[in-house]
């Protein structure tokens, strides 16, 4: 791999603003390798005139020169998006995502729109359309969703940063199935303005890198607050034994000894850090809380289900059918329950963060049916999402919290112990 394509968002910015690194050969480096995204289905549309003319208009800024990709549901002035939908193969926006302007106003230099589950609703991202997204590092499976494309791309070198959006695990799933990095951070703190919604109640803008250190970066660069500091001794840490539900009907999953995700070794290497581990249980919501997702995602596609049900693919069609049927008293039951457990959940547990898999199971095969899989994928990320709490995926390993800084920050701290993900089992 070219050593442009391995160097760091923040070596890069540095040695393109003292003029000791042309922008242009570092977009030409990355340009150069996106064959190698494309073959693992991980590109839309790539950009490569916009990106050389960015580059060398001389980019200035925290992200001078960086080259950045975009999950394909952030509009795009002068660059098609498609929201992973031959619905709009040929959409062109004229105005670009707010929070994708941030990036480039700071000195990125846009290089490709990435591939995603369709419409952004599920774990694998298996596109019907635009092809299924493969793992770079567990081949023969998925990259996982929606952000895959991300995930898959930035494991082989392809943009040294990009923009996810997590709804339900969305920029956290990814880097479990691809050794990245991906932060959800609190609703609000970046724009959603040009963002392509499914559920605003749990929609956020998130950084996916291939370090957290990147990952910080980028998410200082979006929120306009200062650079997360690494922190993990004095912190308690919450340790769940089963995962989290989020509702009284859901079977419970059991954390078990181990169950394989690394977690008795993560808990270990915490402590070494000066952490405080202490077994906790999440609250659970009195009422089934799915049915505000579901009701929502409905809503946003009014215009286009079931009007254009068969330009939608097999699993994406199944879910927009559910979701046009929840029973209104559901949705309203839920959206009490909400806040009241939210507000239980802000001091119990009393712990700074709570550590888990990011997965709750293996990375599926590149076959799979998506719906025979999502819960195991999402198990121990949703819950984060509905609490409106930002969380961020190592790997296979998530920290999660009520403080952006906090959770990154402590993540900070184990990179700069243990290394970027796939260190943990070295």
């Amino acid at each position: 791999m070219n050593e442009l394509r391995t160097l760091s968002a923040a070596e890069i910015a540095r040695a393109v603003r003292a003029g000791e690194l042309s922008a242009v050969d570092v977009v030409e480096a990355h340009l150069a390798g996106m064959a190698e995204a494309e073959q693992l289905r991980a590109i839309i549309t790539p950009s490569p005139d916009e990106a050389l003319k960015q580059a060398k208009a001389g980019p200035s800024g925290p992200l001078a020169g960086v080259p950045l990709l975009a999950k394909d549901v952030f509009d795009t002035a002068g660059i098609r998006t498609t929201y992973g939908s031959s619905i709009y193969a040929d959409h062109v926006p004229t105005e670009t995502a707010a929070s994708l302007r941030r990036l480039l106003d700071a000195g990125a230099v846009l290089i490709a729109k990435t591939n995603l589950h369709e419409f952004a609703w599920g774990t694998t991202s298996q596109n019907p359309h635009f092809g299924y997204v493969e793992s770079p590092v567990y081949p023969g499976r998925v990259a996982g969703g929606s952000s895959g494309g991300n995930s898959a791309a930035l494991a082989v070198g392809v943009g040294t940063i990009s923009l996810g959006t997590d709804t339900a695990g969305s920029v956290r799933i990814p880097p479990a199935c691809c050794n990245t990095v991906g932060h959800r951070p609190s609703p609000g703190k970046i724009p959603l303005h040009g963002c392509l919604p499914l559920s605003p109640t749990f929609d956020v803008p998130g950084p996916m890198t291939r370090t957290v250190a990147d990952c910080a970066l980028l998410y200082s660069v979006l929120t306009g607050e200062p650079n997360p500091q690494p922190r993990l001794e004095g912190l308690t840490v919450g340790v769940l034994p089963r995962a989290p539900r989020m509702s009284p009907h859901e079977p419970g999953i059991d954390s078990g000894a181990d169950n394989g995700h690394g977690i008795a070794q993560a808990c270990t290497r915490l402590e070494s850090l000066g952490a405080r581990l202490v077994e906790v249980e999440l609250p659970e919501p009195v009422t089934d809380l799915v049915p505000i997702f579901l009701a929502e995602a409905a809503e946003s596609h009014r215009q286009t289900f079931p009007s254009r049900r068969e330009d939608y693919g097999p699993d994406t069609q199944l879910k927009f059918e559910a979701a046009g049927k929840v029973p209104p008293g559901d949705v309203a039951a839920a959206r009490h329950a909400l806040p009241e457990w939210r507000e239980r959940a802000a001091e119990n547990p009393a712990v700074d963060l709570v550590v888990t898999p990011t997965l709750g199971g293996p990375v599926p095969e590149l076959t799979v049916w998506e719906p025979d899989v999502r819960i195991q994928m999402i198990t121990y990320t949703r819950a984060f999402s509905f609490l409106g709490w930002p969380a961020t995926a190592i790997g296979n390993l998530q920290l999660a919290g009520r403080d952006d800084q906090l959770v990154l920050g402590a993540a900070l701290a184990w990179e700069q112990a243990f290394g970027p993900p796939g260190a943990m089992e070295s």
